[in-house]
């Protein structure tokens, strides 16, 4: 302590009294920066927390879209194939087609459409089962899909009907093809218990067997067919003619011959 008496000059007051105020502004100052460190580090901690969750976010989004796509994808492969076969099916088939007579309006001749039935598909159905059904369904499937080439296209319309669809033969290429599937079934599916596996062919040769106009009209022209093929005993394939229109509509004569098996016009092998 000072000696009794003594007083502090006027000077020294004010250095301690400045002193004391620079500690006080210090120790503000502190606090301050402090205090700006603190909401600094809360701002960037938030943002970070943001970024993360925007990130989340992102992967849940691509991740939504992935799934997304992949049930279009297959909600579109299941509006044009076949459920049991994964074959196209009826609807994707007469798209193709519809192409197919376009081409052949615009540059001429080419290509055949063959229409293909099982001969023993009810009897296996009846005595064996749906489920046995479906099994040779999907076996003559898989039988015709690799005797194909991948430029043709097989379909299956429905039940225990196929169609094909060659864009590049004429009638000579759509015999040779006819016959070999009517060859290849008859020989890869094993004979059902209810008889042999065989099947029946009607071929529609674009622009020279009918003026087939759209996908309705080809595929009615080679189902006459095909059920020609089935009249003369299955296990073969028939072609589809002009001439039997009038045969088929011409009213019998009481002396008329008996009615051939098939009608004028319908090559039947």
């Amino acid at each position: 302590m000072p000696p009794a008496g003594y007083r502090d000059a006027p000077g020294e007051i004010d250095g301690r009294r400045h002193a004391a105020g620079q500690v006080r502004c210090t120790a503000v100052d502190h606090l301050a920066v402090s205090l700006v460190n603190a909401l600094l580090t809360a701002a960037l901690a938030t943002c970070l927390l943001a970024l993360i969750a925007l990130r989340q976010g992102a992967a849940r989004a691509r991740r939504d879209l992935h799934k997304l796509r992949a049930s279009t994808s297959e909600l579109r492969h299941l509006a044009d194939h076949d459920p049991l076969t994964g074959l196209p099916n009826r609807r994707r088939f007469e798209q193709e087609l519809a192409r197919q007579l376009a081409h052949v309006r615009r540059y001429g001749p080419e290509g055949a459409l063959l229409v293909l039935d099982l001969d023993c598909f009810k009897p296996v159905n009846d005595s064996l089962g749906h489920a046995a059904g479906d099994r040779l369904l999907t076996r003559v499937a898989a039988v015709l899909r690799e005797r194909l080439r991948a430029t043709d296209l097989i379909a299956r319309l429905g039940g225990d009907e196929f169609a094909v669809l060659l864009p590049r033969v004429d009638r000579a290429g759509a015999t040779v093809v006819a016959r070999s599937l009517v060859e290849t079934v008859r020989g890869a599916v094993p004979a059902a218990a209810a008889g042999a596996v065989t099947i029946s062919v009607g071929v529609l040769a674009f622009g020279g067997d009918a003026p087939a106009s759209t996908p309705e009209s080809a595929l009615a022209a080679a189902d006459l067919a095909m059920y020609d093929a089935k009249a003369a005993g299955g296990d073969g394939f028939a072609f589809y003619a002009e001439p039997r229109v009038t045969a088929a509509t011409a009213a019998p004569s009481a002396a008329a011959p008996a009615a051939p098996a098939h009608l004028p016009g319908v090559a039947v092998t």
